[in-house]
């Protein structure tokens, strides 16, 4: 999605990831597939999208490498941005989404220890995956 206007984003559900990270980028193709709705965009964190679509207020300092998940003019982070994607995708993974219910201290420390060791899990790539042409519609150029 070719984007000339911040305003043409409001009320989308961005997910914004690593872009030079294997796992987020296989992440994000489970998204695609199990997003049947259609609804979930994407940027790659190193985009610069979040610093000016999101208030500064929200932006965590400084950005993180991992996951941020703006909806409805929040942003969320950690595990509460994994389980609120999960939310938009079909089951069985939409299940995910009632993990909610375990202590967010607990969560974000499982979160942190697998976005720590998330490069030995799935590597690193040198550059942003690229989109099959139906799904760059989903993914947000600015």
């Amino acid at each position: 999605m070719k984007v000339e206007n911040i305003e043409q984003l409001q009320g989308k559900p961005i997910v914004f990831y690593d872009g030079t990270c294997g796992f987020c980028q296989a992440s994000i193709q489970l998204a695609l597939k199990y997003n049947k709705k259609q609804d979930l965009y994407f940027a790659a964190l190193q985009s610069g999208l979040a610093e000016q679509l999101v208030p500064q207020v929200q932006l965590p300092d400084p950005l993180p490498d991992s996951i941020l998940f703006f909806e409805n003019g929040t942003l969320y982070t950690e595990s509460e941005a994994a389980l609120r994607i999960a939310r938009h995708l079909t089951f069985p993974w939409s299940v995910l989404y009632y993990f909610r219910f375990i202590p967010l201290s607990f969560r974000n420390f499982v979160y942190r220890f697998v976005a720590r060791h998330r490069y030995l899990i799935a590597g690193r790539t040198e550059a942003c995956m690229l989109p099959s042409p139906e799904e760059q519609a989903r993914f947000i150029a600015y």
